[in-house]
C-alpha cells in the first residue's frame, strides 16, 4: 500500500496542528494497523490458542477472539465471513480492499514454535510485489506480533513507534513477522517494511502456479524469527491475516483453514 511522504518525527506546535496529523494518519497504511497488537488486556487474561474457524457455530460472522482491524477509512474494507468450501468450515476473504483480521495471544513462542495453517486463493495478480510501496498488496498473508523491550530499538524506529502511537493511542508490537503469498519474489525473500524495519515480510509463497488449491504450511517461528530479525523473539502479542489489493485496485478471493500454534513433537 502505498506510504505518502510524511514527517517520521512530529514535534512542538507542528505535531498538534490537525492538519499535520490527518496527513500522518494517512501515511500510516493498514498493514500497519494490522500489526497494532494494543495493551487493553493482561497477558494473563489472553488466550492461549488461535479461535478455529472450522468449528465455529454459524456461518457469516466471525469466531469469537477474532477482531476486524480497521486504520484508513478512506480505504475499501475486505469482506471477511465464514463459509462452506470443500466440505469444510473456512475462513473467506473478498474484494479489493484494505482491512486485515487479528486475534490477540499470549504465548511463548519457545514453548509452541510451530505454526501450522493453510489458505487457498483463487488467482494471483501478476503485479502484486511486496517489495514496492506502490504494489504492495498480496492475495495472503499471515501476521505473528511480537513483545520486545523498545529501548532496543533504533532511534529510526523510535519515531515511527512514537508516531503510530501519537495517531493512535496504540503502540506498535516490538516486531511483527508476516508470511506473505508474493506474485514474483522467490520464496524466502525477506523485505523490509518501507516505514519501519521493525515489519518484515517473509516470501512462502510464490506467483501463480498452485493458486486454485489448497496449500499447507508449517514454519518454527523461533527459526524464522532468527532468521529475518537477527535476535531471539519474545513472546507472541498476536497472530493475524489479511487479504489486500487495494494498491491495483483488483478482486481477489482467499480462503483460510485453522492456525495453530503447536509445540515440538
Amino acid at each position: 500500500m502505498p506510504v505518502p511522504a510524511v514527517p517520521l518525527v512530529l514535534s512542538g506546535a507542528a505535531a498538534t496542528r490537525p492538519d499535520t496529523l490527518r496527513r500522518a494518519l494517512l501515511g500510516v497504511p493498514s498493514v500497519v494497523a494490522l500489526a497494532l497488537a494494543g495493551c487493553v488486556s493482561l497477558p494473563r487474561e489472553l488466550p492461549q490458542r488461535v479461535a478455529p474457524f472450522s468449528t465455529a457455530r454459524e456461518l457469516d460472522g466471525l469466531p469469537r477472539g477474532w477482531e476486524e482491524v480497521v486504520m484508513r477509512r478512506d480505504l475499501p474494507l475486505t469482506d471477511y465471513r465464514l463459509a462452506e468450501l470443500d466440505g469444510h468450515r473456512v475462513l473467506r476473504a473478498r474484494g479489493r480492499g484494505a482491512s486485515g483480521l487479528r486475534h490477540r495471544l499470549h504465548l511463548d513462542p519457545q514453548a509452541v514454535p510451530w505454526m501450522r495453517w493453510s489458505w487457498r486463493t483463487r488467482v494471483v495478480p501478476p503485479g502484486m510485489c511486496v517489495q514496492r510501496t506502490e504494489t504492495d498488496d498480496s492475495p495472503a498473508r499471515m501476521v505473528v506480533a511480537f513483545h520486545g523491550d523498545e529501548l532496543d530499538l533504533s532511534m529510526r524506529d523510535r519515531a515511527v513507534f512514537e508516531l503510530v502511537h501519537l495517531i493512535t493511542g496504540q503502540r506498535l508490537p516490538y516486531a511483527t513477522l508476516m508470511y506473505v503469498w508474493d506474485a514474483q519474489l522467490p520464496v524466502g525473500t525477506v523485505v523490509n517494511y518501507a516505514r519501519t524495519s521493525r515489519i518484515r515480510y517473509l516470501v512462502v509463497e510464490s506467483g501463480r502456479e498452485r493458486a486454485g488449491r489448497w496449500l499447507r504450511y508449517e514454519r518454527d517461528l523461533v527459526e524464522d524469527f532468527r532468521q529475518v530479525f537477527g535476535e531471539e523473539p519474545g513472546w507472541v502479542d498476536s497472530v493475524g491475516l489479511m487479504t489486500d489489493s487495494d494498491d491495483l485496485k483488483v478482486d481477489v478471493e482467499t480462503w483460510y483453514g485453522d492456525i495453530r500454534l503447536e509445540a515440538r513433537s
